[in-house]
């Protein structure tokens, strides 16, 4: 396997996707102001949806089938998320902010120790025990629109360079 990354249109020839980058930026949706007294104070909606930019350079280019821009497509991420995990005596599931991609969950204790995980259903993730706080990573599926991509080639070099602008829907 070259990449993790997973696109559900277009597609990753061979020698298009070896180290792979990608940046999950939130989207702003809202603005910071102060009142008159100075106070900062935050004016919008606090959900946070991503701009994603992925870019790679290897000997050729992805496929570009159906990356029309404003196509919707489902990206399983290789950036992961991290989710901080509290104490609960009840045991409760913990609830990713997005579906994972299938295998890429973690969880570890603050030295790194691996934690069991009991059961995966869709954005929720039953451990072992929660007993102390533990950290959570995964891969996500994001549903995204198509914003722009790029196609760079050095012809004498021998590389090509590729880089595919998304934003979350």
């Amino acid at each position: 396997m070259e990449t993790e990354l997973i696109l559900s249109l277009g597609g990753l020839p061979p020698l298009s996707a070896r180290g792979c980058v990608q940046e999950l930026i939130p989207i702003e949706q809202g603005k910071l102001h102060r009142t008159i007294n100075g106070e900062l104070i935050f004016v919008g909606q606090m959900s946070s949806k991503y701009r994603s930019i992925i870019y790679c350079t290897d000997k050729t280019s992805l496929a570009t089938t159906g990356l029309s821009p404003g196509t919707t497509i489902q990206v399983g991420c290789i950036q992961r998320l991290w989710q901080k995990i509290t104490p609960d005596p009840l045991n409760s599931p913990v609830v990713l902010d997005r579906e994972a991609v299938e295998e890429s969950i973690i969880v570890m204790d603050n030295t790194q120790k691996p934690i069991a995980i009991n059961h995966v259903d869709g954005t929720e993730v039953q451990l072992a025990d929660r007993q102390e706080t533990y950290y959570l990573s995964y891969r996500p599926w994001l549903t995204m629109r198509t914003v722009r991509y790029n196609l760079h080639t050095d012809e004498w070099g021998l590389k090509t360079f590729w880089q595919l602008e998304l934003e979350e829907v």
